[in-house]
């Protein structure tokens, strides 16, 4: 569904026909269209490695364009606020207020320890953002089980059996 309107507010469901049985399977949902929120960001999980940066992008409505911004951390409380630049912040977090309803964070010389949970806050309304460091040296490697293939009966008896529906019913 795209461009959604607070009309498409209600229930809807779908369902799925096997073998010519009408409505075999069927998934029931409620869908309640907002509107956007005060605070949110552009991406709640974001990574990089230690020693490089990362930048998070805070968006707010613009009736909060003149309440105070700030980035903090959920673990100690620490923040970082707009505008400030005393000695207490720490100089590898910059905030910068666009003034057009967002302001972004950019964290250099990423560390470990800087992993966690943070949020941006523009007046009391906060947005959670979780952060990943991981340490360049490391490498991941992903192993997967190789999938089954189907005969080729099997995939035409599924081709031609199978139908999907998907109604509103408001």
């Amino acid at each position: 569904m795209r461009n959604l309107q607070y009309e498409d507010t209600g229930s809807y469901w779908c369902a799925v026909e096997i073998e010519g049985i009408t409505w075999d399977v069927t998934e029931y949902l409620h869908l309640t269209v907002q509107s956007v929120p005060d605070v949110s960001v552009v991406s709640s999980s974001v990574s990089g490695h230690e020693g490089g940066d990362i930048s998070v992008e805070c968006l707010y409505s613009s009736g909060y364009q003149y309440e105070g911004k700030q980035w903090c951390r959920y673990k100690d409380q620490s923040c970082y606020t707009v505008g400030r630049t005393d000695t207490s912040q720490n100089p590898s977090v910059q905030i910068i207020d666009d003034g057009r309803r967002s302001f972004t964070v950019l964290m250099t010389g990423l560390r470990l320890t800087d992993s966690g949970w943070y949020f941006c806050s523009v007046g009391k309304q906060e947005a959670p953002v979780q952060l990943t460091v991981t340490d360049p040296q490391v490498s991941v490697l992903t192993i997967t089980e190789p999938t089954p293939v189907a005969t080729t009966e099997e995939l035409m008896r599924n081709r031609h059996t199978e139908e999907r529906f998907c109604l509103s019913q408001n």
